[in-house]
């Protein structure tokens, strides 16, 4: 799957290589989207030996539980660890995150839904992807991090979650693509549906 690279992504990774320590956090009460990507972009930092925590100020919803990460989310109204960025996925506002504290660091600001304020020092927004975790998977390409299951699972289950089983009309041939990727990386897409659904 060849795309052109957006140069928000270059940005990203420069930013992703030249610190050590993130947090990453979505939106007050998260869907399988926002909890697919935030761990997605989890596994992949720690690969490439970072320091990094997930916080949301809700826990995941209970189909999601069971998925690979999501026990070790922290649930928290504010951050107080000293890191060197936060990476936000798919939120409009740094408010909806309900998470205070964000605001301190180098923000990375991920989203596909319209209306993003730009809150962030680096901003980028895709309208044309499905999930936020099309953007995620693209990122991780472009971090060189190998595609494991667990990062593969996250992205499936954030795309099939956000395309309501490939229902909408923001599917695209590059969903398709991606989905194919990640069940050549292991994933059992029969477990995750049962699982979401």
């Amino acid at each position: 799957m060849t795309t052109t690279q957006p140069p928000e992504i270059g940005q990203i990774v420069e930013a992703i290589r030249t610190r050590r320590r993130f947090v990453i956090a979505s939106h007050a009460r998260p869907d399988g989207d926002s909890i697919g990507s935030q761990l997605a972009m989890a596994y992949a930092l720690r690969d490439l030996g970072k320091d990094v925590h997930v916080v949301n100020q809700d826990a995941a919803p209970p189909p999601i539980m069971p998925f690979p990460g999501v026990s070790d989310i922290r649930i928290a109204n504010q951050v107080d660890d000293e890191v060197d960025a936060a990476i936000i996925m798919e939120c409009g506002d740094l408010s909806r995150t309900g998470v205070a504290g964000l605001e301190r660091f180098f923000v990375v600001n991920i989203d596909h839904h319209p209306g993003n304020t730009g809150y962030g020092q680096i901003n980028w927004f895709d309208g044309s992807a499905a999930a936020c975790a099309e953007m995620v998977f693209d990122l991780i390409r472009a971090l060189g991090v190998r595609l494991s299951v667990e990062i593969a699972t996250h992205i499936y289950m954030a795309i099939l979650t956000d395309t309501g089983s490939f229902h909408y009309s923001s599917i695209s041939p590059r969903t398709f693509a991606i989905c194919r990727e990640t069940l050549e990386a292991g994933v059992d897409p029969v477990w995750v549906s049962r699982s979401v659904f």
